[in-house]
């Protein structure tokens, strides 16, 4: 859970009081910090409280079911993650010559690539190595080119006849060093008649979850050097995807941040859940994963905005400079009431920015907890700032990928001394080309491609503000001591 810097007691106590603190301003409070510390893996009442799980009559039975406002109890989420409907028709899927599925070590694939737009025909073999991931969307392998002798990711999943991929469409959109690159794609069929739609993607070996496992285990906090290269690489790439098509990736989680462990580039991958937001146009509000679900999407909004990749962002970064999830909810209202303990209890207009449909909500009230205290007291100050700025209730206060590109956060990473732990040079990091930041744009997203000029006079603008508070604080200070 949160480690709460209070002095040096042991981490339960920390984490004990805050829950004190909490049962204190609810109505008809229970518990206490003796009890809670004889079973600290018990499930707090407020977490109780907060369970949309079980019958309604087991709710009833649980110690104070009836202090959260009605309407919140009664919020219809569901923990089956779901998706928006495509709306093209598939028309067009090619069948593949195949020879085994690709899953199993040492089977190949074998397709045909080009031959369209005066493009030569090629024919790929690929040769499965391992499954490196799985879920309900299908399965994903490395496999080996055998023309070429490159590794590359197989992202294979069920197609439906009737429609589109949309996470082809929009990756055939992208082109950029923070975005995983699209090779090809082909598609398979069974012996069933089922179509397997095949994404061929670049193989990158790490993630920057197992990233933070490892420090983890050895009992220490990832340098802030590397949550400084991850994170920036991170909010470069939302900018991208953003600003040039308007797309939301709507599952930003270390899971799905690939990084090199050599260079450390980090890549944003999984777009199965992203899509083009189009102002009026609804959307479902049950998408992201659980730790990292921005609050408008807790109330139900259908409205919403690439803000919520960046609540995303937030709660990454936090959790890389913690080394463990800020808001580790155990259900979907649950995870309102573990952002509720650090962040407040957001005031009317907040919720009202989040959903306007949800303004009568009445919550146990609940004062912030100090960003400072909610890290280690050696946590360098900028980053505490960041964090603070991206985890906004308000959708609209939340900082942007530019102007979070731009916080002093990264300036390290800008000296031009700057170098890696073992010597070798970044990444890149500050090519803001119109090849690198506009990429392939579709005739759909060409108007709203920016240029070179725009992109980094809107950067340095951003800068010369950070510039400017910077130098007021500093002259506040020396006026204060001197």
């Amino acid at each position: 859970m949160i480690c709460l810097a209070q002095g040096g007691e042991p981490s339960t106590i920390k984490r004990a009081k805050v829950d004190q603190e909490l049962y204190q301003r609810l109505p008809g409070g229970v518990g206490t910090v003796e009890n809670r510390m004889r079973d600290p893996e018990q499930h707090n009442e407020l977490k109780s409280v907060a369970s949309t799980s079980g019958s309604s009559h087991d709710r009833r039975d649980k110690p104070g079911y009836d202090e959260l406002p009605k309407e919140m109890n009664e919020m219809k989420i569901k923990d089956d993650k779901k998706r928006d409907g495509h709306e093209e028709s598939l028309k067009d899927v090619e069948a593949a010559v195949v020879s085994g599925n690709g899953t199993e070590t040492g089977q190949i694939i074998v397709t045909s690539v080009g031959g369209r737009n005066g493009k030569p025909k090629q024919t790929m073999s690929y040769m499965a190595e391992r499954v490196v991931g799985t879920g309900s969307f299908g399965v994903v392998y490395q496999a080996k080119c055998l023309e070429t002798g490159e590794s590359v990711a197989i992202k294979k999943v069920l197609q439906d006849r009737r429609y589109k991929n949309r996470e082809l469409q929009v990756m055939q959109m992208l082109s950029h060093p923070n975005v995983v690159q699209l090779k090809h794609s082909f598609y398979s069929t069974t012996e069933k008649n089922e179509v397997y739609l095949n994404v061929v993607l670049e193989y990158v070996p790490e993630t920057v979850y197992r990233a933070s496992r490892h420090y983890t285990k050895v009992n220490q906090h990832m340098p802030v050097i590397y949550v400084q290269l991850y994170v920036y690489q991170i909010c470069r790439a939302l900018n991208y995807i953003h600003r040039v098509f308007g797309v939301c990736h709507r599952d930003i989680k270390p899971q799905n941040l690939l990084v090199n462990p050599s260079t450390h580039q980090l890549k944003i991958c999984d777009f199965g859940s992203a899509k083009m937001l189009v102002p009026g146009e609804p959307n479902i509000s049950y998408i992201c994963s659980r730790y990292y679900r921005a609050p408008e999407l807790i109330f139900g909004a259908t409205e919403y905005t690439t803000a919520i990749d960046m609540w995303s962002a937030g709660c990454v970064m936090a959790e890389l400079l913690l080394g463990k999830p800020i808001f580790p909810g155990e259900s979907s209202v649950d995870q309102l009431v573990e952002i509720i303990k650090v962040l407040g209890t957001p005031t009317r207009e907040e919720i009202k920015c989040m959903n306007r449909h949800y303004t009568e909500f009445k919550f146990p009230q609940i004062k912030a907890h100090p960003w400072h205290k909610v890290f280690h007291r050696r946590m360098p100050a900028e980053a505490v700032d960041l964090v603070s700025r991206l985890l906004q209730y308000s959708p609209t206060l939340r900082f942007t990928a530019l102007e979070a590109c731009a916080h002093p956060f990264f300036d390290e990473l800008r000296a031009s001394n700057a170098y890696l732990p073992n010597g070798r040079p970044l990444p890149p990091l500050f090519d803001f080309s119109p090849e690198g930041e506009a990429g392939r744009c579709t005739s759909r997203a060409a108007g709203t491609a920016h240029s070179r000029t725009f992109e980094e006079a809107k950067f340095m603008k951003v800068r010369r503000r950070w510039v400017m508070e910077k130098l007021k604080f500093i002259k506040g200070m020396t006026r204060r001591f001197c």
